[in-house]
């Protein structure tokens, strides 16, 4: 039996997917709003048997409940998080990705499961100019770096806490995770947004990931036990104009092609702000959300495959044009027709 935290998200349905394939018993810690049918409808449309699928109502900063529900677990894989770059969430956001994951490694030590599989994220790393993003750049604060990123690193170090403390751990730090989800939220929007016939593209470039590898991923190096490691997951560093005109050539639709430079996000998100305090709704954007899309961020791709290698197992990403190919049908069943 393993036991999954953020099994509605993204990830955490691929990664369900994923571990009832290979014969695993789950157990999936979820709240009592979240959406159950759409991993069901998930997992029935990939012809997965779901019978060894177990869920568990809780909340993850409920020490004693994780101590008992986890019972009988040999590895937890940690999916749950919340990802905002709205300032109004700061508190939000460290509640759940640092308080929550703290909770988690000491419900872990005092229940005596060993084994965690930490999702993080490429956030929580460094970056050092002239160089790709890898394992090994230590994370430093700054003005450039978002909350997110803090909470993702503090989670991180929690992780790390408990290896000290005895739990055998390893993290994974995906860059942008492109698969079937939530398309009103987080990575899964640039599907929408593409869906809608936007005619603007940001001008710089990022990492993509299949959520599909990230799943495989986590389940493969707890397989053969990398503990101790993190492991950037990284398919391709791409151009987001060249991200959106496979989308646009994958849904049907016109690509975008005229490029949206720093100067317009700057004012795109300061105009947002003002429209914010004004209407009392919240803004769709925000300054840490779109700063990043006009800089080039280039990621290293290769740790993940030297070190299976030597395990003899070969590693290799699914190619991000397919995924977005594989990911249209989705999009169309769930946003609909696209506008001509």
């Amino acid at each position: 039996m393993v036991f999954v935290t953020g099994a509605t998200g993204l990830v955490g349905r691929y990664l369900v997917d994923e571990l009832l394939r290979r014969g695993k018993k789950v157990r999936a810690l979820c709240r009592p709003q979240s959406d159950r049918k759409a991993v069901h409808a998930f997992l029935e449309k990939l012809d997965t048997d779901y019978a060894n699928l177990e869920w568990v109502e809780g909340s993850l900063h409920d020490g004693l409940f994780l101590e008992e529900t986890m019972k009988g677990c040999q590895q937890v894989f940690h999916c749950a998080a919340l990802v905002s770059f709205h300032p109004k969430d700061v508190k939000a956001v460290m509640h759940v990705n640092r308080d929550a994951t703290g909770v988690l490694v000491n419900a872990m030590l005092h229940s005596g499961v060993k084994e965690l599989v930490h999702l993080s994220s490429v956030a929580a790393l460094g970056r050092k100019p002239g160089e790709p993003v890898h394992e090994d750049i230590p994370f430093e604060d700054g003005r450039d770096v978002s909350h997110y990123a803090r909470s993702k690193f503090a989670a991180e170090l929690e992780v790390w806490r408990g290896q000290e403390e005895g739990l055998r751990v390893l993290a994974v730090n995906p860059v942008i995770v492109l698969g079937e989800g939530d398309f009103s939220r987080s990575s899964s929007m640039l599907f929408a947004l593409v869906h809608r016939g936007l005619s603007w593209y940001p001008v710089g470039s990022n990492g993509f990931v299949a959520a599909r590898d990230v799943a495989r991923a986590c389940s493969v190096l707890a397989e053969q036990g990398c503990w101790g490691e993190r492991f950037v997951l990284c398919s391709e560093n791409v151009s987001y104009r060249q991200l959106m005109v496979w989308m646009a050539e994958a849904i049907g639709v016109l690509a975008p092609n005229r490029p949206l430079k720093a100067w317009m996000l700057g004012m795109a998100w300061r105009l947002s702000a003002i429209w914010e305090r004004l209407t009392g709704h919240r803004a769709p954007i925000s300054k840490e959300s779109v700063e990043n899309t006009s800089k080039e961020h280039f990621y290293a791709t290769t740790k993940i495959q030297d070190v299976l290698q030597t395990k003899g197992v070969n590693w290799s990403y699914e190619t991000i044009r397919s995924t977005i190919q594989s990911t249209a049908p989705s999009v169309l069943r769930s946003l609909g027709p696209p506008r001509r």
